[in-house]
């Protein structure tokens, strides 16, 4: 089988020092591929009035408001960079509002099919697509219960008391789509609960994992990618939901050329310096994945607090854009392959986004709790110097007389451990 490399030259933009992350242009499209992305475009309404949403969440009042004509520039300059024939998009305040979006400022890009759910969210933002081809098959799951789904094993977080009546904050949006040759892809667009909601976020998870195991029973040679805002990191329990259960995070395999590795600047995703938007894939879509030809396209992030301040004029988005390119016909990925992504498009990250400096180590708090490690989520060594979550393989192979466990992230750095780098324990 004989692989093909694109080559191409790029003209360097000017570099932006407000340009953190990511590549500072898409990767060019390879012949013979179809292009799947994703784009938060953060709390876009239109500059129409909608009725339905008033008082606290009014879409005409502060909390944001209307997405300015600057913005709404700023957003299409991404979108028509990264190219994609299909993307998903999160936070878009309804179908009339992506449609007149499209139809201002998109027109030329060949979005025939322009699809935007209600998913439950108070707020009043949905999750939507835009795609090149035939889009078929749309559904959500707004209601559904979450109470009821079995977390098999330890580490998962505690879901506070009083919570007995929980949902998907957002629904996944669920559509397949058709190219001219006969490809199929079925997606899952995401937005999985934020904040220190790492329960919440568990449970959306294996519910949507329930969804594609019951689509591969059905259909076991089903292509279905997973895309979108998953508000956790790789090393999350929400993510690793995905991952067990034979899902691909289609970008991974850029970070073994990385200097530091999922850590780099060109692979997050989030102006708050997280990786935290994926495109998964499983098993079978993997087979038509083009190897090393993901890439996440950065635009300008200035200092601003994204929680709490007002968006910025002509300011895109919090999140980063991402796409993959995969080859429409089944298990035909493997006959292309990506091109390196050229030091032009690159250094201006890396210059502006320099690796952290290590983080020196406390000397141990006397207050610091330890308990049994039964039911413990973070487990040590009393001889190590290092704390892993509890479903850490390395964690099970501490010996029984050996086990220590912590309640809570801060009792184990406390006790003067730090996070193991098997499994990454972090703070909910």
């Amino acid at each position: 089988m004989i692989l093909q490399t694109l080559a191409f030259t790029t003209i360097l933009l000017s570099a932006s020092t407000d340009h953190k992350f990511g590549l500072t242009e898409a990767m060019p499209r390879i012949d013979g591929t179809i292009r799947i992305g994703s784009y938060n475009m953060l709390n876009f309404f239109d500059q129409k009035d909608d009725p339905t949403l008033q008082g606290d969440y009014d879409d005409f009042g502060d909390n944001p408001g209307p997405t300015s004509l600057d913005r709404c520039k700023e957003l299409a300059t991404i979108i028509r960079e990264l190219d994609a024939d299909v993307l998903s998009l999160q936070e878009v305040e309804s179908q009339e509002a992506l449609g007149w979006f499209n139809d201002e400022y998109l027109k030329d890009m060949g979005y025939k099919y322009v699809i935007s759910e209600e998913v439950g969210y108070y707020r009043g933002i949905e999750q939507s697509i835009l795609s090149r081809f035939p889009v078929t098959d749309v559904k959500t799951w707004r209601n559904a219960d979450l109470t009821k789904i079995e977390r098999i094993g330890g580490g998962w977080t505690e879901i506070p008391a009083g919570e007995d009546s929980i949902t998907f904050q957002r629904s996944p949006l669920c559509v397949t789509i058709q190219t001219p040759e006969g490809y199929k892809l079925t997606i899952l667009g995401v937005h999985h609960k934020a904040g220190k909601n790492a329960w919440h976020r568990e449970l959306e998870a294996l519910q949507i994992a329930k969804y594609i195991k019951s689509m591969t029973e059905e259909d076991p040679e089903r292509n279905i990618a997973v895309i979108g805002d998953f508000n956790a990191q790789p090393w999350d329990r929400s993510v690793r939901v995905y991952l067990r259960n034979g899902m691909t995070d289609a970008l991974s395999h850029r970070a073994v050329h990385l200097k530091w590795d999922d850590n780099s600047p060109l692979r997050k995703t989030h102006t708050s310096g997280r990786v935290i938007d994926f495109i998964m894939l499983n098993a079978p879509a993997v087979g038509e994945l083009v190897v090393d030809s993901g890439f996440v396209l950065g635009s300008d992030h200035p200092e601003y607090d994204w929680r709490n301040d007002p968006i910025p004029t002509g300011y895109s988005s919090d999140h980063c854009a991402l796409a993959v390119d995969l080859v429409p016909i089944e298990g035909k990925g493997s006959t292309l392959h990506g091109a390196p992504w050229p030091d032009s498009l690159t250094k201006t990250a890396l210059r502006n986004s320099p690796p952290e400096k290590a983080i020196v180590q406390s000397k141990p708090k006397t207050d610091s709790e330890s308990i049994p490690p039964d039911g413990a989520p973070f487990l040590a060594s009393k001889r190590s110097k290092v704390f892993h979550k509890a479903d850490c393989g390395n964690a099970k192979r501490i010996s029984e007389k050996n086990q220590v466990g912590f309640p809570s992230f801060e009792d184990a750095e406390g006790a003067g451990k730090r996070p193991a780098k098997c499994c990454k324990p972090t703070a909910n």
